[in-house]
């Protein structure tokens, strides 16, 4: 994404995210090679991943409200310790009985193809609790703080009373989520495992953003972001006045008597880290750092790459895309080296708009006509497009000073919630006019809304397919998302293309920056400064960028590795296919089966390609 796809499941580490025509694809001989309905192959085996999937969204009643599942939504998860050991015995369990009761040779291609991908996902969170010690349970970028709000705020569905009384609920019971946050805060720090000073002083601001606003200042001239919601919610149903007044009258008492003390001992459980944090920032610098490190980027990227080869690729990527930057410096008849040039991106007026409210609607204007633009287009290059609709806002206000510049937020599964573009509009001088096509075809269309909907809308795959999230496959979608239009006509004007390219090199530069802190510990301000010296981003886009890789290791590499990915993938197939290539069957059979590493999605590309 520009920056981050916003999905409850995956901040939490334990999952992410009916198209006219989708089925999923069978193996033949090892490899996809038509379509064909899941729903009719090894029935057995598909009742236990339905089984399973029930099971793990019965204990979660977040995951279900995040993505829009039935059940009873006024709870919290349990993610205490004897919770979580619980959780990976039945893992253990329900891998075991897979592997013993349905045996490669009896299943079906199709079959084949979802028990590797159960087991895949299966093996990756069994071994993410050896390294359960080393997250950061809340730092400035990710973190339960943030899941909680998003779950009040955004995804908790209050279309009746009874979804404003288990909003209530959550409320009444924010002490145990909270007072799990605390205790996870309290024993990583007796590790050591304490987030960079500079980060944890930007989650406590974000944490006490949230407790501004009445009813938590009864001066205040406006409401909390908490309760502004709920209200408008509450407002919209079909109900008598004085059940509405009722509703909102227990909201503002209850924010006041339980969330704000609850809310205020996070606060200050999160001072007393500030006065422990210091001013390491790589991962290196955790219990077994660097095989930490190792593994976070071998899960993002689902490769077995090593940070030297990854932080290599990206010094000549980085060169290779800084030429392709000269040439459109020179064409637009820019004087001066490519430094001036990023110089004269990042001051001239003519390329931002006014950091006021008619300039915030300018932009919220301009991205939907963005959208609009491509949407007209998709006919040509895709059979399967997603049902569920798009919106573009602006970021809550409370948590908008710590977020990246923009992010996607995903529709629920029973259409209560459209796909989410969100954007950054705290500083107009970081959202600059020449790169808005870009971003909003990676957030939006045809990038994270198009893979996500049709994901989740997916009528032949089963339930954990549809919600599952592989970070180089999501995101290098995002990327080849950017690029594909150049290919339709798009980034016509050439500072727009120019921005194309930027946004290429920043995810190219992260393979350096990203593996430059927890491999070969640069500091913050290293990273920073390369940042800054080799792209037309201002200093406080780079800030805001290198802060998340710090917190986030190994994500930002997997952009640029899925998107290479891919690219390779459809020049092999055009190759193979000549004349009977067909773009629009290349990117169905890409997004058909949902996320899926990047070895198996080799294998479904090269079935399609013998299958053709």
């Amino acid at each position: 994404m520009g920056n981050g796809v916003s999905n409850p499941a995956v901040t939490r580490r334990s999952l992410l995210c009916s198209c006219c025509g989708l089925a999923a694809w069978t193996f033949a001989n090892g490899f996809l090679s038509g379509p064909a309905h899941a729903a009719d192959a090894d029935p057995e085996l598909n009742a236990f991943f339905a089984n399973a999937f029930a099971r793990q969204a019965a204990k979660s009643p977040e995951m279900r409200t995040a993505l829009g599942l039935p059940g009873d939504q006024r709870a919290w998860d349990d993610l205490s310790d004897a919770s979580l050991a619980a959780n990976d015995a039945e893992l253990k369990a329900d891998l075991a009985r897979l592997r013993r009761d349905f045996p490669d040779a009896k299943l079906l291609p199709e079959g084949r193809l979802n028990k590797k991908l159960w087991e895949y996902q299966t093996e990756e969170a069994l071994a993410s609790a050896r390294w359960r010690g080393n997250y950061y349970p809340a730092d400035h970028f990710n973190g339960r703080h943030g899941d909680l709000i998003d779950t009040l705020t955004t995804y908790h569905p209050i279309r009746d009373k009874l979804g404003a009384q288990t909003w209530l609920a959550r409320v009444d019971s924010i002490d145990q989520p909270v007072g799990q946050l605390i205790t996870a805060l309290q024993v990583r720090a007796e590790r050591g495992v304490i987030p960079p000073r500079f980060s944890v002083e930007k989650a406590l601001v974000a944490i006490r953003n949230v407790l501004t606003g009445r009813p938590f200042d009864p001066s205040a001239g406006e409401e909390t972001a908490l309760l502004t919601g709920f209200r408008r919610k509450v407002e919209a149903l079909d109900l008598p006045t004085a059940e509405k007044t009722a509703l909102i009258s227990q909201a503002e008492s209850l924010l006041s008597t339980r969330f704000a003390p609850s809310w205020n001992r996070l606060a200050t459980t999160m001072e007393a880290l500030l006065a422990k944090a210091d001013d390491r920032d790589g991962v290196w610098k955790l219990p077994d750092g660097d095989a930490y490190y190792q593994w976070c980027l071998s899960r993002h990227t689902t490769l077995p790459l090593n940070p030297v080869e990854v932080h290599e690729l990206g010094l000549t990527e980085v060169k290779r895309i800084h030429a392709e930057m000269e040439t459109i410096k020179d064409k637009v008849g820019f004087k001066g080296d490519l430094q001036a040039f990023n110089q004269f991106l990042r001051t001239d007026k003519r390329f931002y708009f006014t950091d006021d409210d008619a300039g915030h609607d300018a932009y919220l204007k301009g991205a939907n006509l963005i959208l609009d633009r491509v949407k007209a287009v998709l006919d040509g290059q895709f059979n399967l497009k997603p049902k569920a609709p798009l919106v573009v806002q602006r970021f809550e206000r409370y948590r908008e000073a710590s977020e990246t510049i923009a992010r996607y937020g995903q529709p629920a599964a029973d259409g209560s919630r459209p796909g989410i573009y969100y954007v950054n509009l705290s500083n107009m001088k970081e959202m600059p006019i020449w790169q808005m096509e870009v971003l909003a075809f990676h957030e939006g269309i045809p990038g994270h809304h198009m893979q996500i909907a049709l994901a989740q809308e997916a009528t032949g795959l089963p339930e954990f397919r549809r919600h599952d999230f592989h970070t180089a496959y999501v995101e290098g979608w995002g990327l080849y998302s950017e690029r594909l239009p150049k290919e339709l006509g798009f980034y016509a004007d050439p500072y727009s293309d120019f921005g194309r390219l930027t946004f290429a090199l920043w995810r190219a530069l992260r393979l350096v920056m990203d593996t430059g802190i927890h491999a070969k510990r640069w500091t913050r301000a290293q990273a920073i400064d390369y940042f800054v010296a080799n792209s037309a981003f201002t200093r406080e886009v780079a800030e805001r960028e290198v802060d998340r890789y710090i917190v986030y290791p190994g994500q930002a590499c997997a952009y640029y590795i899925g998107m290479r990915k891919i690219l390779e993938l459809r020049e092999s197939a055009r190759k193979k296919l000549g004349t009977r290539f067909d773009i629009k069957r290349f990117h169905d059979t890409i997004l058909g089966n949902g996320s899926v590493p990047l070895s198996v999605l080799e294998q479904v590309v090269t079935g399609w390609v013998k299958g053709v």
